[in-house]
């Protein structure tokens, strides 16, 4: 706080100097604290990113508002990072460089570190018998302690954290207190706010209960789930109060005021080549978070146009909630398989999301028009459930996501298709260090009972998110490791294997392996067909809505059948 003030004086009391003409302001006789630390204390025009070396050798600018008070800005850092003997001068020579001198001397280190506790706090610890004592490194620990016992629901702990400063020896002896107390627990709830939005499906999106053990970790979520829902201006959880080891927890919150926004672009995409996207949405339609959404699509291979309309707890029973949607569209696919299609569908379901959970069951009903063959009238129930484990949503470093969904044709007339689709996929990512390694792998089958099942219905690979040496949906059944047949198959096996790591700032390399199997055997455990394997080597960069990405890849037995594809998103 203090380092805040003192930078915000500097900048207040002495704006009216000229702000034009930077000095050259070069570091002399500092060793443990690097030119990145020092630099990064001031306002420069050169990037913390730039080399040491380069700092050194050329200086770095500064604004001339820090010259007055730059021995007593970098002595205060100083001394918060340990060096309490530290003494620094500044010389303006007649060039108009500043030349900053600093003799850092002896560091205060640690000589004792006493810990009695009664939960198992080590690995918070910052600090060990010989390093060097820094002010900063002591508060951030005291504040991972505490952070650490909320998130395990200890409200009631008595932490006593001390650091005694010896400046004649340059020793300082810690020592930390702590009993952890009982375990609490959430207390009643309370919801306030306007009447447009109400309480069932405030509650509907908290991952906790009046009884439950506290848990930071389960206010987090609900922030998350509760902001997803983009129908709120603001939302407050005040968890300030505790009684008989219960903590009451309020929930405030503003509505947003019902909003349409739309926006239209074009681009280029490697399934669908050049495209034009128009998307329209409608949020908190007549309040309640209801959400009104259309996008259209119009690209050389393909049309889309498809209204989706979402009602957040239709359904509350005993706790357990209900999201209704219903999805009505038309697509028209013209040259990415060996057939064209036109399609009409309607799906509607209900879903429930709690935690890491996603449950959904709905029923579909689709026309499907094979061009210059037969129409087909599929009418199905659908279920799907997601367990998501993974850290991040949009980039990934660790966790594991499992999904299961299938499908059952109803027998409505004799001349129906009756079958059993299923599809599973498990992904596990790991990171070491700063190399993330992931696996995803995709199982399929299909059981056709009774007439025939339109071909686009069939299982196909090939693209960014498949089999990365061909383009989207392009390998059929596999009939060798560098060959397919152009029909879709009854059973279908993806893995893929890949490897990032970073090359510079945001920009990282990925190296990936994909082995596609597509059967032609109506059987759920039939995959006996052949494998093709394909390998390749990709750059991510990393943006806020997820990574940029571009892949290569190629038939590892055919190397002159490759593809290259672009997407924005994880594959993982």
């Amino acid at each position: 706080m203090l380092l805040l003030i003192l930078l915000l004086f500097f900048n207040v009391s002495l704006y009216a100097l000229d702000k034009s003409k930077n000095l050259r302001l070069y570091f002399v006789g500092n060793h443990a604290l690097g030119y990145e630390q020092l630099v990064q204390l001031i306002n420069t025009k050169k990037k913390a990113s730039l080399l040491s070396s380069d700092w050194q050798e050329k200086g770095v600018e500064i604004n001339p508002i820090y010259l007055s008070k730059l021995d007593e800005l970098y002595t205060f850092f100083y001394r918060q990072e340990g060096f309490y003997d530290v003494n620094i001068t500044h010389h303006l020579r007649a060039d108009g460089d500043v030349v900053l001198y600093i003799q850092e001397h002896q560091p205060v280190k640690v000589a004792q570190l006493s810990i009695e506790s009664d939960h198992p706090i080590e690995e918070l610890i910052a600090f060990h018998q010989g390093d060097r004592f820094r002010a900063k490194r002591f508060s951030e620990m005291k504040r991972s302690i505490i952070k650490a016992l909320l998130k395990e629901g200890y409200c009631g702990y008595d932490l006593d954290t001390k650091a005694y400063v010896d400046l004649e020896s340059h020793q300082v002896s810690i020592k930390i207190k702590l009993a952890k107390g009982e375990v609490c627990h959430f207390g009643k709830v309370t919801i306030t706010g306007d009447k447009n939005i109400s309480q069932a499906v405030v509650l509907s999106r908290l991952h906790f209960e009046e009884g439950d053990r506290f848990d930071l970790d389960k206010i987090k979520e609900s922030y998350e789930s509760l902001y997803a829902l983009d129908a709120f201006d603001n939302i407050q959880m005040v968890y300030d109060a505790k009684f008989h080891q219960k903590i009451p927890l309020d929930v405030r919150f503003k509505s947003m005021p019902p909003k349409i926004s739309s926006r239209i672009g074009v681009g280029y995409a490697t399934d669908l080549r050049f495209q034009a996207k128009y998307h329209w949405e409608y949020k908190n339609f007549y309040g309640n978070a209801r959400k009104l959404r259309l996008d259209a699509l119009f690209s050389q291979k393909q049309k889309n146009l498809e209204s989706n309309f979402f009602n957040p707890a239709v359904r509350v029973w005993w706790g357990y909630h209900l999201d209704f949607q219903n999805t009505l569209g038309y697509q028209a696919e013209e040259g990415i398989h060996e057939f064209d299609e036109v399609l009409l569908f309607d799906k509607f379901f209900l879903e429930h999301q709690e935690n890491q959970w996603i449950d959904r069951v709905g029923i579909g009903v689709e026309h499907r028009e094979i061009l210059g063959d037969k129409e087909f009238l599929l009418i199905y129930p659908f279920a799907k459930v997601v367990l998501d484990l993974r850290d991040s949503k949009i980039n990934p470093t660790e966790g594991i996501y499992f999904s299961h969904e299938m499908e059952y044709g109803l027998p409505y007339t004799p001349e129906s298709t009756t079958y059993f689709k299923y599809l599973d996929e498990l992904r596990l990512i790991y990171t070491l260090d700063q190399l993330t390694l992931s696996a995803v792998g995709r199982v399929g089958g299909i059981m056709t009972y009774q007439n025939r099942l339109p071909e686009s219905k069939k299982f196909f690979a090939g693209g960014a998110f498949s089999n990365r040496a061909y383009g989207y949906e392009q390998i059929g059944v596999t009939i060798s490791s560098t060959e397919d047949l152009n029909e879709g198959g009854d059973g279908m096996v993806n893995l893929s294997f890949e490897m990032g790591m970073p090359l510079y700032k945001r920009l990282y390399l990925g190296i990936f392996s994909d082995n596609t199997m597509i059967s032609d055997r109506a059987n759920f455990w039939e995959f006996s067909n052949p494998m093709i394997h394909s390998v390749g080597m990709g750059l991510r960069y990393m943006t806020p809505i997820g990574p940029f990405k571009i892949d290569f890849g190629f038939n590892l037995h055919q190397y002159d059948e490759n593809a290259l594809h672009f997407q924005i998103g994880q594959s993982f």
